[in-house]
């Protein structure tokens, strides 16, 4: 079976992934060879996706006459600067994760289980589908009018050889290396279903809560867990709200080739790149969703368990954490991306069909007023 819906599975794949991305964190304790080689890995494709982003900001910049050049420049901009952006924002809580799965009970590890089924498949899917668009984008040249994967300038001649052979190497890395966009908030959304887990498993204890040392035990656990959702929040800000940004950019850039007149193949890898970048925004969205559910349900838990049976001591904490749980964690970044949740994402797909259908009413008045012949105009 390929896919095992395990723990230990989940972990394994995402560090995979991470090694696209260069980050996947070192922990105390780990060989001086060990990190020196990840940072040479980190310099190495950071410097590799920056000096790719250059040669396509000096395209942009050089056919800025040609709407379709210049919007396929920036869509190319705007996923590969995506990936170097987030490189300086992967500072994630992961070794507390590892450790409390490798000590995780049976109930406890089923919950995890069902869990990744939940969102196994899209991870996988999306990776995927980014695997496949990603060859479709390198071996372009070899059917379409353009000598690399990307639309690149350089100020220096590139027809001769070796030259044209180590540039196409280059845009070809570059290329792969944006694999790693979707994988960056795929550490996060792993980060968030395990934080959504924890407070799931947490509701369950404090359901079946009689004491107050039990009581206080499981306050201490929630206490614990809205800090790491915190953190969570705070140290994933900057590669979420590259994420945002570039869902944005990437619908104004590709939508004008969707809605076009070119043929269906021109449109395929804009239409599959757009699906697969909005659905990097999907991956988090929902695992922040389920994070505000189930901060809720702790307080739904403690109105269903027998507390009206218990002491007044014990029953004032329990309605001060209910209290407490009215006001959930929050992923956002203020000024710049709202909270978190499945309602954003799907504001964020209805503005975008309404751009869509904007721009192609516009792109129709275009057309038509081009067929207009020149001696039928009204004089200006």
């Amino acid at each position: 079976m390929v896919f095992q819906a395990t723990p230990e599975f989940a972990i394994k794949f995402t560090k995979l992934i991470a090694l696209l991305g260069t980050s996947w964190p070192n922990y105390e304790g780990t060989p001086k060879w060990k990190l020196v080689i990840f940072q040479i890995r980190w310099w190495a494709t950071f410097f590799l996706a920056i000096t790719a982003c250059m040669t396509m900001c000096y395209a942009a910049h050089n056919q800025y006459q040609n709407i379709l050049n210049l919007t396929k420049s920036l869509f190319d901009i705007s996923n590969t600067s995506q990936t170097f952006v987030k490189m300086f924002f992967c500072k994630y809580l992961l070794h507390d994760m590892e450790k409390y799965v490798e000590k995780a009970e049976l109930h406890e590890r089923e919950l995890f289980v069902k869990y990744i089924k939940r969102c196994g498949k899209l991870h996988l899917t999306v990776m995927g589908s980014g695997l496949l668009i990603i060859h479709i984008i390198i071996l372009a040249p070899l059917a379409l009018p353009q000598p690399f994967p990307n639309i690149a300038d350089y100020p220096f001649p590139i027809d001769g050889h070796p030259t044209y052979e180590l540039l196409y190497l280059h845009q070809s890395c570059a290329t792969i290396h944006c694999l790693s966009i979707p994988a960056f908030d795929c550490q996060i959304a792993l980060l968030l279903w395990y934080a959504g887990a924890r407070l799931e498993l947490l509701s369950d204890e404090f359901k079946n809560v009689t004491d107050d040392k039990q009581f206080a035990e499981c306050v201490k656990k929630h206490q614990y867990l809205l800090w790491y959702i915190q953190e969570i929040a705070i140290s994933s800000r900057g590669i979420l709200a590259a994420t945002g940004c570039t869902c944005v950019l990437t619908a104004i850039s590709s939508g004008v080739h969707i809605v076009s007149n070119e043929p269906v193949p021109f449109k395929v890898p804009f239409m599959i790149s757009w699906v697969i970048v909005s659905s990097t925004l999907y991956i988090t969205s929902w695992p922040a969703e389920n994070v505000l559910q189930m901060c809720e349900k702790i307080g739904m838990s403690l109105y269903e368990s027998s507390w009206v049976q218990n002491s007044k001591e014990l029953n004032s904490g329990i309605i001060f954490v209910m209290q407490r749980s009215q006001t959930p964690v929050t992923i956002e970044v203020p000024g710049i991306l709202p909270v978190l949740s499945l309602r954003y994402f799907m504001m964020f797909l209805s503005r975008t069909f309404s751009y869509f259908t904007t721009l192609r009413v516009m792109l129709d008045k275009i057309d038509i007023n081009m067929d207009i012949p020149e001696e039928e105009q009204i004089p200006g």
